[in-house]
């Protein structure tokens, strides 16, 4: 009889390792049992009592096994086969997914940031003119028609000038032009005309687009000549197409200022009686849907008859005039009144900051809902890579003196956007929030620009020198700075944003104006009016 294996774990794993292959293994051919083996070997696949398989006959030395001890080749199991098969398989999948995965975030971070306020691509030292968009004349004076700025609406490049021109800002391709406009021309006693154009909706993004043209007169105030701007017409556009969806002239010694609300077209203009009156008309068919009275303080209007304003506010309409700040509802309805009138700007991701009369500036969310109200000095950035959650800057101290004659240090804080809670405080002066990027806020003051860790406000690196630049702009990576050289002409300097160091410096041969982006498109205005895009 063999000899027993010896039990235990050994023994029972080798069983359940040989019964899991056993069904397709190819076992040699039977050999007779050589010199020295005793008894008979137990047939091939016969366990003994103790559940350890003994190697089967012909497997000792002199059996025919290869010189050296090797063992003839094994083929594996069908189950097993399938497994190794499903598991290169999962790791093909796992691979490629991972790659299809990080390049769809890539792509999404990249769209993010050209959404931006002041996303770009990704510019290199040896950025230039890519298109140019010579100045349009006949809407603007040529002294005037650098003020009218493009606006992008629906993706679509609005250009001001007569006639209203839309383009692609990646291409520079024209691709429409607006024709039979009923806008009278100016008349040549008047000093020049002027076409503004804005979109619509909260962030003025939206279609359509209302172009108003003005003219501009000489006017004597406080024994010094000035202009004055007069509403001669009114044009509303598609974007997309660029058809006209309505287009008239105005009373432009009483109508202020005209802009598209909701689905329609409110009018503000002065009475005789000097109250302001705000219209809303239907924008197809030029009804009438409502008016709305509202009476100014007399004395605070008397110093300012002139000055009547209007834009979309949110849900509402907002009116303000001297003497008077009213928000109306999409009825006419009043729905917010503010005894002085506030100072509002727009936040990179689309809400809303505003400074009332007694300093308290308060923060709306993307959707018009109020945030929070904050005392002192808010510096919000200028530059995002279009992350929700980039926190806001108030600064205090440094100048303001207190009751008892002391003037308190400079210091600055960084507030959650959401919630206005304080995420830290830090020592110095802050004059500009220049660019959240990632993790990273790149700062500016006292001619200084640093970065921090907007987790902890830690100081993270302080470029060299002072850099001179009027607007910043960023691809997600690097932070682009842009302003004049010593000689006059355009400079473009890349900064790391992981360690503030200078990547390189470009002049471009033109003299700025100022400068904005389009679809991540980086666009120069010149001085004469025209546009320059970069890449």
């Amino acid at each position: 009889m063999g000899r027993r294996a010896r039990d235990g774990a050994e023994g029972r794993m080798r069983s359940f390792a040989l019964e899991e292959v056993e069904e397709d293994v190819d076992w040699p051919s039977p050999v007779p049992a050589g010199p020295g083996v005793q008894g008979t070997a137990p047939a091939r696949g016969e366990v003994p009592d103790d559940g350890a398989r003994l190697p089967s006959a012909g497997r000792g030395p002199g059996s025919g096994e290869a010189p050296g001890g090797a063992r003839p080749g094994r083929r594996l199991s069908r189950r097993a086969r399938g497994l190794l098969a499903a598991a290169v398989a999962a790791v093909v999948v796992l691979v490629v997914g991972g790659l299809v995965v990080g390049e769809r975030n890539e792509a999404a971070r990249i769209e993010r940031v050209m959404a931006s306020s002041g996303g770009v691509r990704s510019l290199g030292a040896d950025v230039g003119v890519v298109w140019s968009i010579d100045p349009l004349a006949g809407g603007n004076a040529p002294d005037l028609g650098r003020w009218s700025q493009p606006v992008l609406v629906d993706g679509v490049l609005v250009v001001p000038g007569d006639p209203v021109a839309g383009y692609d800002p990646v291409t520079g391709e024209r691709l429409w032009r607006v024709a039979d406009s009923s806008v009278p021309s100016a008349s040549a006693s008047r000093s020049g005309g002027q076409t503004r154009c804005s979109g619509s909706g909260p962030r003025g993004d939206r279609g359509p687009v209302v172009c108003t043209t003005s003219d501009y007169r000489p006017v004597t105030v406080f024994g010094e000549t000035s202009e004055e701007a007069h509403l001669r017409g009114v044009e509303v556009i598609d974007p997309t197409t660029g058809d006209l969806v309505t287009s008239r002239a105005v009373d432009g010694e009483t109508t202020a200022a005209t802009v598209a609300f909701t689905d329609g077209l409110a009018t503000f203009a002065w009475d005789a009686g000097g109250q302001v009156v705000v219209t809303l008309e239907d924008l197809a068919t030029g009804e009438v849907r409502w008016t709305r009275e509202l009476v100014p303080d007399p004395e605070e209007s008397a110093a300012s008859a002139r000055y009547l304003q209007g834009w979309p506010d949110g849900d509402g309409l907002r009116v303000e005039a001297a003497g008077l700040s009213v928000t109306l509802d999409a009825h006419g309805k009043s729905v917010d009144t503010r005894e002085d009138p506030s100072w509002d700007s727009t936040l990179p991701d689309g809400g809303r900051l505003s400074m009332g009369g007694d300093g308290t500036w308060t923060v709306f969310a993307p959707d018009g809902h109020e945030s929070f109200s904050v005392e002192g000095n808010v510096v919000p950035f200028e530059v995002t890579d279009g992350s929700a959650d980039a926190p806001l800057f108030v600064s205090g101290g440094g100048d303001v003196m207190d009751a008892a004659g002391t003037i308190a240090r400079p210091v600055f804080s960084a507030l959650d956007r959401r919630t206005g809670r304080t995420l830290w405080t830090v020592d110095g002066s802050l004059d500009r929030a220049v660019a959240q990027i990632g993790d990273v806020g790149v700062l500016s003051g006292a001619g200084r620009l640093w970065g921090v860790d907007l987790a902890t406000g830690e100081r993270a690196w302080e470029a060299e020198g002072i850099l001179t630049y009027g607007q910043s702009f960023t691809d997600g990576t690097d932070l682009y700075l842009v302003g004049r050289s010593g000689n006059g002409s355009t400079r473009v300097t890349a900064i790391s944003v992981d360690s503030g160091q200078e990547l390189w410096a470009s002049d471009l041969p033109v003299a700025l104006f100022w400068a904005f982006t389009a679809r991540g498109r980086l666009v120069l205005v010149t001085y004469e009016g025209g546009l320059l895009g970069l890449g």
